[in-house]
């Protein structure tokens, strides 16, 4: 079980259904000093906290493809800490509207279709699946640029949002492999996640690379599970309001994770501890060299379970 995706990894026969979720929250704390050009010239501080939950479905069309379908649901928190009202930011959430908000608790939804290219099911071997889909906005977006990159009148505005309102392509990579010797099983995951189009309030969403690699220890008798790792680095090409590059879009992030991971039947449960290292970019606004500070953690909480009934109307002959 891969930190933080419970649902990679996992390849299903024809008619399989596996339900899976993982329940993340991220915390952010955050520092930047006066911005140029901005009538507030005091420091900036704050904290993020988000607190989302990712359920999916993944059901074995064939004994080769998979069908998976997921969405977001949950809410950010902006904690203003800097002791005066200021446009940019105050305490909220993107639960509610703003004047260029709109508010609620639905965020992305996706649809992935996996071939599994090789796929040696619970056992001893190698699972290498090559998946592409789309992801499916919610309404719950910014709907004017935060950034007033075309000479607007400076309003009062919102930075953040639940869902960046764009239709995405999504390509990815899986291959892991399960073995005797610790660790047991390794592996990882590089996805593509490249925006379709601008959309309706202007905004186009950077292309995003992302490379994972994990690795799970076999079951530590004392623990009662095994004990995982992780790498991964993520790379944002930038986004674009109104053709417009936004500041700041850009970013690089390097993230380390530990995790412990218990197997129950046909279910597993992971807990994990991600810190990410902000390379390049990191919070969106504008400050390019400025004084600044970024630093957070995610904890996270993945589930799988792999149902003992099958699909009854999908044969699995057809799949061979």
């Amino acid at each position: 079980m891969p930190v933080g995706n419970s649902e990679k990894g996992v390849g299903l026969w024809a008619g399989q259904v596996m339900f899976s979720s993982d329940q993340m929250v991220d915390y952010i704390d955050w520092f930047h000093g006066p911005l140029r050009g901005d009538d507030e010239q005091r420091d900036h501080r704050g904290n993020m906290v988000s607190s989302l939950l990712n359920p999916k479905l993944t059901i074995g069309i064939t004994n080769y493809w998979n069908l998976t379908l997921g969405t977001t649901i949950g809410q950010r928190n902006m904690g203003w800490e800097s002791g005066f009202n200021s446009i940019h930011h105050r305490d909220e959430s993107t639960s509610t509207d703003f004047d260029n908000s709109i508010g609620g608790y639905l965020g992305d939804s996706k649809i992935i279709a996996n071939y599994l290219v090789f796929n040696d099911g619970q056992g001893i071997g190698k699972r290498f699946y090559l998946g592409g889909g789309l992801v499916i906005p919610s309404k719950n977006t910014l709907t004017s640029d935060p950034f007033f990159l075309n000479g607007e009148e400076r309003a009062q505005h919102r930075h953040f949002s639940l869902s960046e309102g764009v239709y995405k392509s999504i390509f990815e990579t899986q291959y892991f492999l399960k073995r005797n010797t610790n660790p047991v099983f390794i592996g990882g995951v590089f996805t593509l996640t490249s925006p379709l189009m601008e959309n309706n309030y202007g905004f186009k969403s950077g292309t995003v690379y992302d490379v994972a690699l994990t690795g799970i220890t076999r079951e530590i008798v004392r623990l009662k599970g095994a004990l995982g790792g992780s790498i991964n680095i993520q790379k944002n090409t930038g986004s674009f309001w109104n053709g417009e590059s936004a500041p700041n879009s850009k970013s690089t992030i390097l993230v380390f994770g530990i995790s412990s991971v218990w197997s129950i039947k046909h279910s597993g449960i992971n807990f994990n501890i991600r810190v990410p290292i902000f390379l390049k970019g990191g919070f969106n606004e504008d400050i390019e060299n400025i004084d600044q500070e970024i630093k957070g953690l995610q904890i996270s909480i993945g589930y799988r379970k792999i149902f003992n009934w099958t699909v009854p109307w999908i044969d699995p002959l057809k799949g061979l």
